[in-house]
């Protein structure tokens, strides 16, 4: 079964909670396909280039579901899965992640870090975006080459309460991957019963680290996803199947725990996929295994391991 969904005021939320009752109940294996806001609530970076107002929103906080709480990134969600209970395994496939018109790279958010980059005040540039021809262009000539994901897809937590969508956490999140494009695969740890997922936070494009603090951050007009409960999985960690290979991810607010976890994860992937012990894991990943730095920008450090070469393994007889 397919379910659409449009980003009305009841559809959306700007937080984490396993509290707040789903406004969808799927079962495994349906497509739910809809449109997203910015994770700014609907932005609108021309009209802010125009009249100065970088913080205008079609949304305002007071107009939210929960103006106490929704104050953070617009998220469609939650969506809850028949079948889903702690211990299991969501898979949500990416098969379709289009661009809206316009958007926005913001410069100048809270960093201790920004003035040691020379960076003071705020600032941003507006983007077109045209994702026919797949390009993004500035008012000042600049063009990049687009490659759509949504920043964060996520399950609620198992602690009770208002939870931030800032920081990346085991149940996914504020991910902020750029490798989670259409045709991937992320495989997030379920906590509470029904999952809960939540998504949303477009990206046009987005370099490894958002070392800015943004990516093109915009709507999308359209984002499907098919969503399976899977018994058969266990994970403490989000991992993905991406056309650019496997990922394990670490979150952490140390940037060597973060790079262990994804590295750990990864190692108890090729073990299992390659029948092999740790230290001939380990040997190989040093062979073919990437370690990126996913994002530093969410209060908790990003990291993800990529494995860039599906070895096989021919047993001697």
């Amino acid at each position: 079964m397919i379910h659409h969904l449009d980003p009305i005021v009841v559809n959306l939320q700007g937080c984490f909670t396993r509290e707040r009752p789903p406004i969808l109940t799927i079962d495994s294996g349906n497509t739910v396909i809809c449109r997203t806001l910015d994770g700014g609530w609907g932005l609108d970076p021309f009209a802010a280039l125009d009249e100065g107002d970088v913080t205008a929103k079609r949304i305002p906080l007071e107009q939210r579901h929960d103006p106490q709480h929704d104050d953070g990134h617009c998220l469609v969600g939650p969506i809850a899965v028949r079948g889903a209970e702690p211990g299991m395994v969501l898979e949500i496939a990416i098969q379709e992640v289009q661009p809206g018109p316009v958007g926005a790279t913001w410069v100048g958010e809270v960093r201790d870090w920004l003035p040691r980059l020379g960076i003071e005040g705020y600032s941003f540039i507006p983007w077109r975006i045209d994702a026919t021809q797949g390009v993004a262009t500035s008012p000042w000539g600049h063009h990049i080459r687009l490659r759509p994901f949504l920043g964060i897809i996520g399950l609620a937590p198992a602690a009770p309460g208002i939870h931030s969508t800032m920081p990346p956490r085991t149940t996914g999140g504020n991910l902020d991957c750029k490798e989670l494009v259409a045709g991937s695969t992320l495989y997030l740890p379920i906590e509470v019963p029904g999952a809960l997922l939540s998504l949303g936070d477009g990206h046009a494009v987005q370099g490894d680290g958002e070392v800015g603090g943004t990516a093109i951050e915009c709507g999308m007009e359209r984002v499907a996803l098919t969503i399976r409960v899977r018994e058969d999985l266990q994970l403490s960690w989000p991992q993905a199947n991406t056309p650019a290979g496997w990922l394990t991810f670490g979150l952490h607010a140390d940037l060597t725990e973060a790079m262990l976890i994804a590295l750990n994860g990864m190692l108890d992937m090729m073990m299992n996929r390659l029948n092999s012990d740790r230290a001939q894991a380990l040997a190989l990943a040093s062979l073919t295994v990437d370690l990126r730095i996913t994002q530093i920008v969410n209060g908790v450090v990003g990291v993800h391991a990529l494995w860039t070469d599906r070895l096989s393994v021919t047993k001697r007889k």
